[in-house]
Order: C-alpha cells, then structure tokens, then sequence
C-alpha cells in the first residue's frame, strides 16, 4: 500500500514524449531521403532556373529534414536521461 505511482499526468508525459520524438527523428529521416533525389534532379535540368529551383528546394528540404531529425534525437536523449535518472 505504501507504494508511490507518479502521477498520471506524468507518465503520459513521457508517453508522448517519447513518441513525439519518435516521429520527429522518422519524419526528418523521410525528408531528408525526398532532398536527396530533388538535388540529384538538379543535375538533369535544363535551364539554368529550374536548376536554382532545384538546389534551393533541395537544400530547404535537406534543412528542415537534418534539424527535424537532430530535434527529435535531442528529445529522445532527454526524455530518457530523465527516466534513468528518476
């Protein structure tokens, strides 16, 4: 009887922490893959806009897909820092 649960607020907490981060690591993983085709793209065209399109959009999504990634390691390696802490 004497035993002590955290509250349900918490363990929910890292739940959803813990799959938040999860998702933010797959979905970084999967834009960054959708970069890498749309820089090699830029090698095919044509006309010297559409190649500045390509490396700009390659780029921005190679950005948004290695942070998207790092963000949700950064988390995951906090979130379970806490729970071997604790």
């Amino acid at each position: 009887m004497s035993e002590e649960h955290p509250p349900a607020h918490e363990t929910a907490h890292k739940q959803y922490g813990h799959r938040d981060a999860e998702t933010q690591m797959v979905l970084g993983g999967f834009i960054t893959f959708i970069a890498i085709p749309v820089l090699i793209g830029t090698f095919w065209a044509e006309r010297p806009h559409a190649m500045v399109v390509n490396i700009i959009a390659g780029l921005v999504l190679l950005c948004i897909g290695v942070s998207l990634g790092l963000l949700g390691f950064r988390g995951y390696r906090s979130l379970k820092r806490k729970s071997e802490g604790s």
